[in-house]
């Protein structure tokens, strides 16, 4: 089957058609477009795993992609989503694990071009930190949500006179 592959224009129409880079001028997208690799996986592959070295950040063209940590998906990226570790420098190891879920078209750009977009592009940094803060509210919200889960399942043993089991020694919890 041959890999769709998309002209400069269609990559930098995808980019703008990204809500978090519908604001970006067009002409530092058109840059970008023209450094981002296109790759395509079927279901089931791998598109990198935990301890692997850092490629840069992706954007979902078209597909499903499942983000793990240890064996817990803690992330469904879909078209128009991007994902990867913008945090890592190049090569440094991947954090967590991705997975095409059904057939996936990526554009891969690395963490040097995105730095230099946002150096080159200021309105480039700023839709990137108004996306990272988004994603933190969420996760933010996904912490509360757990630990009232938490809380209701610790008052559910303690009814049933079952022992709860004890925290987990953290940094946090040792002062």
């Amino acid at each position: 089957m041959a890999q769709e592959t998309l002209t400069l224009i269609e990559k930098t129409a995808f980019l703008k058609s990204v809500e978090e880079l519908s604001s970006i001028p067009t002409e530092a997208l058109a840059e970008l477009a023209g450094r981002a690799r296109e790759i395509h996986f079927d279901a089931g592959d791998t598109i990198f795993v935990e301890g692997e070295p850092n490629r840069g950040s992706f954007l979902v063209v078209d597909g499903v992609v499942a983000m793990r940590l240890g064996g817990a998906v803690v992330r469904i990226a879909r078209a128009g989503m991007a994902f990867g570790e913008l945090f890592l420098a190049e090569g440094e190891p991947h954090k967590m694990s991705a997975e095409a879920m059904e057939h996936t078209h990526l554009l891969n750009v690395t963490t040097d071009d995105i730095f230099d977009a946002m150096s080159d592009y200021p309105d480039f940094g700023a839709a990137i930190i108004r996306s990272l803060s988004r994603q933190i509210v969420k996760l933010g919200a996904r912490v509360v949500e757990l630990e009232n889960i938490l809380g209701r399942f610790h008052t559910a043993l303690v009814k049933a006179d079952i022992e709860p089991p004890a925290p987990r020694d953290t940094e946090e919890s040792r002062g």
